[in-house]
């Protein structure tokens, strides 16, 4: 993995476009182009969908029980009222092969050390496979928040892509051409920014990350496994503004 290598937005895509019909098929069209499948000797290219992430992004206060999941996995900070900055994240598959992760119940399976059961929410989660960030203008991460991967499965399909394979939450995988789409009201699809004084930020977000190495083998790994984007917070309240 590069983490040199990162995406700089600098573009505000209205969230109301989204509920345009036919936009959502249009944006998928544009960021198809601009991340073209290569010849990658059948191997997958994990890349975040860009136009997503900035055009989903919001500041919401949310109260949290002391019971809530979001709370042993980390997901915020505590219990009681917290203020997040949530953002959709597409898992874009950009190489000529499938990301075939399997079964994470299976103990056979390639991946299993990095399979860890959630008893509050049921299911299994991938360790470190990917982590968002709060930095500040010197360059430290003021809040690092890890949304751990989950149930990978091929969400829609982009101009370019062909019949899916069937990834779902028992069989986990991402097709080529395809896109895993995790929705900002997720459980940790969100920074929890509780506390942080206003002014502007960096959101970053990296992808296969893993502990030394990534997890998933991305052949060349033409595209970057890091987005980033400069933000202001609050500006305004319910609103952040990418800074362009």
């Amino acid at each position: 993995m590069r983490y040199s290598r990162t995406i700089l937005l600098s573009v505000l895509i209205a969230s109301a476009a989204l509920l345009v019909p036919g936009v959502g098929t249009a944006q998928r069209t544009n960021v198809a182009r601009l991340f073209p499948i290569y010849n990658n000797g059948g191997k997958p290219d994990i890349v975040m969908d860009p136009q997503r992430f900035t055009a989903q992004m919001e500041i919401v206060d949310r109260f949290f029980e002391p019971t809530d999941c979001a709370i042993p996995e980390g997901a915020v900070g505590g219990p009681g009222y917290r203020r997040l900055l949530r953002f959709d994240t597409v898992l874009m598959n950009r190489g000529d092969g499938d990301l075939k992760v399997g079964d994470r119940s299976d103990p056979e399976n390639p991946y299993a050390p990095y399979f860890v059961f959630h008893s509050c929410h049921g299911h299994y989660h991938i360790n470190n496979f990917s982590i968002y960030e709060l930095v500040n203008l010197e360059g430290d991460v003021v809040v690092a928040g890890t949304k751990q991967g989950f149930c990978f499965e091929d969400s829609f399909k982009y101009e370019d892509g062909g019949k899916s394979s069937g990834y779902d939450c028992h069989n986990n995988g991402i097709t080529s051409g395809w896109g895993d789409w995790y929705y900002k009201q997720l459980v940790g699809q969100w920074i929890d920014i509780t506390g942080v004084p206003e002014g502007r930020y960096l959101v970053r977000v990296r992808l296969n990350t893993g502990e030394d190495t990534p997890i998933f083998d991305e052949g060349e790994d033409r595209y970057p496994n890091v987005t980033q984007v400069y933000v202001d917070i609050p500006n305004p309240r319910k609103k952040v503004a990418i800074v362009e």
